[in-house]
């Protein structure tokens, strides 16, 4: 639901990720969570995995979208959490860019509980969807006061340093493991190329977190287009896709609620998640 269902280019493209993902992070993982092999950790799940675990879980009886889509949200808030206040002490002001379908909703989630977490959350929702689940999500958002946007406010220069468009943290959620396509259509072409924008440009460089997988790359095989959208920080959910493996950045996983047949069925495991957090760094 999240994109073009039009076969994947297999164009080859490097996968160089930007010097903020790479070396921003280079040694804040502890050495009890860190690891170079993901893999071992959580195994990885292809696209038509990812859904068919997806469709399982719904399944009658099982969990509802709702209920997934509240904990996927959750977690992405938690994960921005963790990341922001290790920059500081202020108030954080946050950008959710959320797609039409339920990567989008993740955002939506997110944003609200960022709100209650004291950070400054807008949204901005280019195409807003109409099943009465997303409806809620936007009516619990707008009663949180949340500012929700159709487009990223940039200044004259496209820098994004004038005050109305400056944040400290910009959460990607516009597609998910569902995307299929050559290269993203509007407006969500030009919304990535806003984000890109202003993670390069803006005085502040801004943290750039992506939702499960960052929008515009293919499920499987990475930026396949192109794009350069290079995210400093990675929030994969139930388990990491197959390409995060060209991710170079900051890299959690969330989503507690896996069972274990489940988990098994697909090669996947859940990852050893501390006390009562729902996301965790590997």
């Amino acid at each position: 639901e999240d994109g073009a269902a039009i076969p994947a280019v297999v164009t080859p493209v490097s996968s160089v990720q930007s010097s903020s993902a790479s070396s921003r992070y280079k040694t804040s993982l502890s050495s009890d969570t860190m690891s170079t092999d993901v893999g071992a950790i959580t195994g990885y799940l292809n696209a038509q995995d990812a859904a068919d675990l997806d469709a399982e879980l719904m399944s009658s009886p099982g969990f509802s979208l709702e209920q997934l889509m509240e904990l996927a949200g959750l977690s992405v808030a938690e994960a921005v959490y963790d990341v922001a206040a290790e920059e500081g002490g202020k108030k954080k002001r946050v950008l959710l860019v959320c797609g039409p379908g339920n990567n989008g909703g993740d955002g939506l989630v997110a944003a609200r509980h960022l709100v209650h977490f004291g950070f400054d959350a807008t949204i901005v929702y280019p195409k807003r969807s109409s099943k009465p689940h997303f409806i809620n999500l936007v009516k619990q958002c707008e009663d949180m006061n949340i500012p929700i946007l159709d487009f990223i406010p940039m200044d004259s220069n496209n820098t994004g340093e004038e005050e109305e468009g400056y944040y400290d943290v910009i959460v990607d959620a516009i597609f998910g493991f569902s995307f299929r396509g050559t290269a993203p259509r509007e407006p969500y072409a030009t919304s990535i190329a806003n984000m890109v924008t202003l993670q390069k440009n803006q005085q502040s460089k801004p943290l750039l977190v992506s939702v499960d997988v960052p929008s515009g790359w293919d499920v499987d095989g990475g930026d396949l287009t192109g794009t350069g959208f290079c995210p400093d920080v990675l929030v994969s959910l139930t388990a990491p896709k197959l390409s995060s493996k060209k991710f170079q950045g900051r890299h959690f996983v969330g989503g507690r609620f896996l069972p274990p047949a489940i988990a098994e069925k697909y090669g996947i495991k859940m990852p050893p998640y501390p006390g009562k957090s729902q996301v965790m760094e590997i």
